[in-house]
């Protein structure tokens, strides 16, 4: 039987607001010791990821984005006022139900936008880690009852209005090779950090960019096969054979 997955968005990198400093450290210690900890209390066989875990701070990954599309559970701290949280709580919950909303009980009220949704809030302290794990395992206990119930205004209004998701899997119109190059770049945090810091007129070191793409080769293929099929590159064709005038012997005919 294989695992639920879980996907855990919340800040990764140094987090600054109302004149309060948060390290990334702290974060991840909040993260290991409390999130995590409640998670695998409520569920012990969770497959738990976060996104420092698949990318670098202030990235927003295909492996990201695939996570946030298809994990049976997405759980979002929105206890700090952070831009990447908020677009990937979107995106989640346009795509599917299974999301849980904490907050930190002691945090900044949340902006106005996201204020009326559900959520549970959370104290970081050891009486905290039970609470939270106890509201976890009622979550996890009411999907397994209600496995197709929407669990936000977006997908009740689209239930309601039966709207119909676009099904990108049944058309066949190709994907344009730019988007292909785009997607292949953002696979790979290193290469993506490298061309937008040359996009920005810096100088990279050309020896730098191809151990870029030697350490992800199949990046490396699909963007070259993207700019190939683009026209942006082409392999250049050997000069053609130079051949000089033929030379006629003339024959003597006998008289």
């Amino acid at each position: 039987m294989s695992k639920n997955t879980c996907f855990v968005i919340m800040p990764i990198g140094d987090q600054s607001f109302d004149r309060v400093e948060l390290s990334a450290h702290d974060l991840k210690k909040r993260y290991d010791d409390l999130i995590r900890e409640a998670l695998l209390a409520a569920r012990p066989d969770l497959d738990i990821t976060r996104a420092d875990e698949v990318a670098i701070p202030g990235t927003i990954t295909s492996d990201i984005l695939t996570r946030v599309m298809h994990s049976d559970f997405v759980v979002a701290d929105v206890s700090f006022p952070n831009p990447n949280v908020f677009y990937e709580l979107g995106l989640r919950h346009a795509c599917r139900a299974g999301t849980i909303i904490i907050r930190d009980g002691k945090a900044p009220k949340p902006p106005f936008d996201i204020a009326h949704l559900r959520h549970i809030e959370y104290q970081n302290t050891p009486t905290g880690l039970k609470e939270l794990a106890d509201a976890f395992r009622r979550y996890f206990d009411h999907v397994a009852l209600h496995p197709n119930r929407p669990d936000n205004h977006f997908l009740e209004l689209a239930k309601l209005t039966q709207y119909q998701f676009p099904d990108y899997g049944a058309t066949e119109e190709p994907v344009a090779p730019e988007i292909e190059a785009i997607m292949a770049i953002m696979g790979s945090p290193d290469l993506m950090r490298l061309l937008m810091s040359a996009g920005q007129g810096e100088q990279i070191d050309p020896a730098q960019l191809l151990q870029a793409f030697a350490a992800e080769p199949g990046v490396a293929r699909q963007l070259l096969g993207a700019l190939m099929r683009s026209g942006h590159f082409q392999f250049p064709q050997p000069p053609k054979q130079i051949q000089g005038p033929l030379k006629h012997k003339q024959r003597r005919t006998k008289t």
